[in-house]
């Protein structure tokens, strides 16, 4: 099994390919994107453990310490109150953190063409392929797998995660304050969003 791998169609969340992201204080900067595949998808979830173990024996061989850290984690886990510990996105699903610390590429279908993604369609919550590379580590008295990002091609539109603003329900009762070019609402319609076009 090989370390370097390609997972397909999965949900993609905390997306921060165009500007590298630390996770912690103090922590080194890096282009990242969390993969969360469904735990019913077993060709998916076979392909990460096969290549986690890979790195593994690749690192430490047939006999590899206790208490390495995985990559794999559960989106099902729970607190000590019995409550989960994130977002209903990551139910019945394993998740795992893909990082790098040079810019990575991102591509999408455009037109029948793979091209450079704009930035716009870079939304946490979109699907889409992931290639990466499991290797094993040993730093500041932790030893583990962890993986690499080499590159993302978005493939499906998703319901996007984080934070949304429902304007229509914050304008309900505003004046129509009209003007050149308004139409519904006194907003001015700017056409359809490139995104409509893209061919998923």
């Amino acid at each position: 099994m090989s370390t370097s791998i390609t997972i397909k169609n999965v949900r993609l969340a905390y997306m921060h390919l165009i500007e590298p992201r630390a996770a912690a204080d103090g922590a080194e900067p890096k282009y990242s994107v969390t993969m969360i595949i469904p735990k019913s998808d077993k060709a998916m979830v076979d392909l990460v453990r096969g290549a986690m173990v890979a790195a593994r024996e690749a690192r430490w061989g047939a006999k590899p310490p206790a208490g390495l850290r995985s990559p794999l984690r559960d989106g099902d886990e729970k607190d000590a109150d019995n409550n989960f510990l994130r977002g209903e996105e990551f139910r019945n699903a394993w998740f795992v953190n893909v990082a790098s610390k040079k810019p990575v590429d991102a591509k999408i279908m455009m037109g029948g063409k793979i091209v450079n993604c704009p930035h716009e369609h870079l939304v946490s919550g979109y699907y889409g392929t992931v290639f990466a590379n499991f290797y094993g580590y040993e730093a500041a008295g932790n030893r583990g797998v962890s993986a690499g990002l080499n590159g993302v091609i978005i493939t499906k539109r998703g319901e996007p995660l984080g934070r949304r603003l429902d304007w229509e329900d914050a304008a309900s009762g505003a004046e129509d304050f009209g003007g050149a070019g308004s139409t519904s609402g006194g907003m001015e319609d700017f056409g359809a969003p490139a995104g409509d076009q893209i061919p998923f």
